[in-house]
């Protein structure tokens, strides 16, 4: 089934995943391993996107479902499934010559298990649970509702531990199940991507644990930031410079 996917058009791609998924084979690292490092490679992904950029209605449906995320990059959601609420995800981290050092995100879990291929650049990543250790503020995050905002709810405070910590470089790709605390850090100086395949939901909300606080409410509503067609566009062919 994998070989199928060479030179495959996009309803081609999204058919191949919808039974990927609707199959449970998308469920373990196993099942979607293949298909996920297959289209991250240079050649599938290139004709991915540029198929994307030639046509103005997919590119107004993919800007429709992407965002700025609060994480420090940007969301692209390629494909998302009919059958099955599976989607297949672009993540742009664009370097900050401005900044120095490295840039971490906060420490966070996920409403669905996922299979992510790195495909540009390098970031260092670690994995927690709770237990004696660092002392963070710790909130709900709640999904994006009506398609305007997304909501963190404070919880209080949480102590986590790092258990895991390794530097992935480009080409590595694993499988993170929605309960695992995470995060990653990145050089603020240096570009990296990666595309994900996100399964269906199986949670109502996300764990998410920061160094400080939002802000002195409970409830703190956020503005999503999606991008218009005219810069979708920008940012695909940006990113097919950085695959070159």
């Amino acid at each position: 089934m994998v070989q199928a996917l060479a030179g495959a058009s996009l309803q081609e791609v999204k058919d191949h995943l919808e039974v990927v998924v609707d199959s449970g084979h998308g469920t373990t690292f196993q099942g979607s391993e293949s298909v996920v490092r297959r289209l991250a490679a240079p050649a599938e992904l290139r004709s991915l996107i540029g198929q994307i950029i030639a046509d103005e209605d997919v590119l107004a449906d993919v800007a429709a479902r992407s965002y700025y995320h609060a994480n420090n990059f940007l969301k692209l959601v390629l494909l998302a499934g009919d059958k099955n609420p599976w989607r297949l995800r672009l993540h742009m981290w664009h370097p900050q010559p401005d900044a120095t050092g490295s840039i971490t995100e906060d420490i966070h879990s996920h409403r669905w298990d996922f299979t992510t291929a790195l495909v540009v650049g390098e970031y260092f990543a670690q994995e927690f649970r709770i237990g004696p250790g660092t002392e963070y503020h710790y909130y709900k995050y709640l999904p994006i509702g009506q398609g305007k905002t997304f909501s963190l709810v404070a919880q209080g405070k949480e102590q986590l531990t790092s258990v895991f910590e390794a530097l992935l470089p480009a080409g590595t790709v694993y499988h993170i199940d929605h309960q695992v605390l995470h995060c990653i850090s990145r050089s603020a100086g240096k570009a990296a991507a990666s595309l994900v395949l996100q399964l269906p939901a199986v949670e109502e909300f996300t764990h998410v644990y920061r160094t400080s606080p939002v802000g002195e409410q409970t409830k703190t509503d956020i503005e999503v930031r999606r991008p218009t067609v005219a810069q979708l566009r920008d940012e695909l062919h940006h990113l097919l410079t950085w695959l070159d």
